[in-house]
């Protein structure tokens, strides 16, 4: 009759949490105190990541940062068009590869997953830069869209016929539309729970938002015989975002370090002079 009783009582004290809405800041608090870790699903430490990818920026670039930021070591491939055929065929044959393409990671301990995201989202899980449970749904609308904005950009830049009237016509007419719906959704990094797209600490989409952002600026930056372009002036709430991102102690160190990869367009575009870039 007591275990009855109790088991009731739990039962009652359970129902009146979830109905309270209290129920994801406890699971939140729960989790972190098991896993001495932020976020909504945290999982075991990364010892040691080697990153599957090209030598340049890319994709791989938002998973570089948050390695650094959150200190864990890693080494990379910096695959070349002449290495790339033959790591790609055995990238797939092990299974790292899981649609044949990279960045994917391997860790120390064997664990490997592919996809931009998917490394980026699991890499934050592991440092504690996961979503709270209620911001999830948040999450995943900041990390689809900054896809969205992403591939504006890289179609045109991968277009056969990518020329200067086209770049014109992104930096006036396409990036201030997709930029500005961002703008919609980002902190007021003046808000004391509010300063990142996450929530009021850094999670792992925040490396999304500032690497969609960062390309935007070198591109409009990069001195193609035409006026350069600060694209983030007309947006006020993105800038302060970039800007306090970029301050961060590691992101600062490795953005200024040696080992980073040069911004550089995949082509000129047709009818440009010139290939120096802005200072």
């Amino acid at each position: 009759m007591e275990f009855i009783q109790v088991a009731f009582v739990l039962v009652a004290a359970l129902c009146a949490i979830y109905y309270s809405g209290q129920g994801p800041s406890l699971l939140r608090k729960c989790n972190e105190i098991l896993t001495g870790k932020a976020g909504c699903a945290p999982v075991g430490d990364v010892d040691f990541v080697t990153l599957h990818y090209f030598a340049g920026r890319g994709r791989g670039e938002p998973i570089r940062m948050l390695l650094e930021e959150a200190g864990i070591p890693y080494n990379q491939t910096n695959f070349t068009k002449d290495t790339w055929p033959e790591a790609k065929a055995a990238g797939i044959k092990s299974g790292y590869y899981t649609y044949g393409q990279v960045p994917a990671i391997v860790t120390s301990s064997g664990f490997h997953v592919a996809q931009s995201q998917a490394v980026l989202h699991y890499l934050g899980r592991a440092a504690g830069m996961d979503c709270d449970c209620d911001l999830m749904h948040q999450c995943e609308v900041v990390a689809l869209g900054v896809e969205d904005v992403r591939s504006k950009l890289s179609k045109m830049l991968y277009d056969p016929e990518f020329s200067l009237d086209m770049r014109d016509d992104y930096l006036q007419n396409v990036a201030p539309v997709w930029l500005g719906y961002l703008e919609k959704i980002a902190p007021n990094v003046q808000a004391k729970n509010a300063g990142f797209f996450g929530g009021n600490r850094v999670t792992w989409v925040d490396f999304l938002v500032f690497d969609v952002l960062e390309n935007n600026v070198e591109f409009g930056m990069y001195d193609v015989g035409r006026p350069l372009v600060p694209v983030l002036d007309q947006f006020p709430r993105l800038q302060s975002f970039y800007n306090v991102f970029k301050s961060r102690p590691r992101i600062a160190d490795y953005l200024k370090s040696k080992k980073r990869a040069e911004y550089k367009l995949y082509k000129m575009p047709k009818g440009s002079s010139t290939q120096t870039k802005a200072q």
